[in-house]
């Protein structure tokens, strides 16, 4: 049976100085066949012009600027193969990526989603990091307590008929737009993950994962979405006190690492409220910040 076509979405704004090296690296992929799509949203700069330099290798579409999720759910309808796959423009692959996960669909027909690993590497010191992700029995509510526990958008592979079927990204989100995506299909269907670190991930300070405000912002909206539909609210009600206080947690901890007190306390006290004993957790960051230092594991 022959290979099933992929099709490779990149989206990519104001990406001049990343693309070249996101689109060479999905060009030395040993796996076909393969179609590379840029969706350019609304770039200001060079991005045209660099995806021009590889000519009929790629499919290049622009569109008036619209946010990350419009241009890959812009890039999903324009794919023709059987499976997608995502890479941001200012991420690379590592050989061997799309061949280890299509295997994976190949050897399990049904299928849905398949993540691999990821190394972090920051730009401006060079450190690098690997990020280990994990399956779980139930991943929808390991996702909502524990939002980092797989894959960012470069490592994604899904099938087209279940990316559409879910929706695609939800445009209404941007720093939370991954985590919505990922908890949506984890329930659509068998997640699958190469432990293996495919992925080169850049963190720098164009990201987005920087502002604080958005993903306060972005966390609330999609814990609102995902608890007002009635089925949810009904199979996960035995978790939503902890899912919210962990939420809050996270968002205490950001907004003091980002140096806004007030809003950490803010986000602390409704963490309390939520589940009292999120005050013993709030009370061991320090020693968890401090030995994740010490072993090399924060950026």
């Amino acid at each position: 049976m022959s290979a099933p076509l992929v099709s490779v979405v990149i989206p990519a704004f104001n990406a001049e100085r990343w693309v070249p090296a996101a689109l060479e690296s999905v060009l030395a992929q040993d796996y076909a066949p393969l179609e590379v799509i840029v969706v350019d949203d609304g770039s200001k700069d060079g991005t045209g012009a660099a995806v021009a330099r590889f000519g009929d290798r790629v499919r290049y579409v622009r569109q008036a600027n619209s946010g990350v999720c419009q241009a890959r759910n812009r890039g999903a309808r324009e794919a023709r193969g059987k499976l997608v796959a995502f890479l941001d423009a200012d991420d690379v692959w590592l050989p061997g990526k799309l061949k280890a996960q299509a295997a994976r669909f190949a050897a399990r027909p049904g299928l849905a989603t398949c993540f691999t690993g990821t190394v972090a590497f920051d730009e401006a010191t060079g450190r690098e990091t690997l990020l280990a992700y994990r399956l779980s029995p139930d991943l929808v509510a390991d996702l909502l307590l524990h939002c980092t526990i797989i894959g960012n958008s470069s490592t994604v592979m899904v099938r087209r008929e279940v990316f559409e079927r879910v929706g695609g990204f939800d445009p209404a989100l941007s720093n939370c737009a991954d985590w919505d995506m990922w908890i949506r299909l984890a329930g659509a269907g068998p997640v699958d993950l190469v432990p293996e670190p495919y992925v080169r991930y850049r963190l720098h300070h164009g990201s987005m994962s920087t502002s604080v405000r958005l993903l306060e912002k972005d966390t609330l909206t999609l814990l609102e979405k995902f608890f007002s539909d009635p089925a949810n609210a009904v199979r996960y009600a035995g978790i939503r006190r902890d899912v919210f206080a962990n939420q809050f947690l996270v968002l205490s901890g950001s907004h003091l690492h980002a140096g806004n007190v007030a809003a950490s306390l803010r986000f602390l006290a409704l963490a309390c409220r939520a589940r009292p004993s999120a005050a013993l957790t709030a009370l061991g960051l320090p020693w968890r910040t401090a030995r994740r230092l010490l072993s090399g594991q924060l950026l």
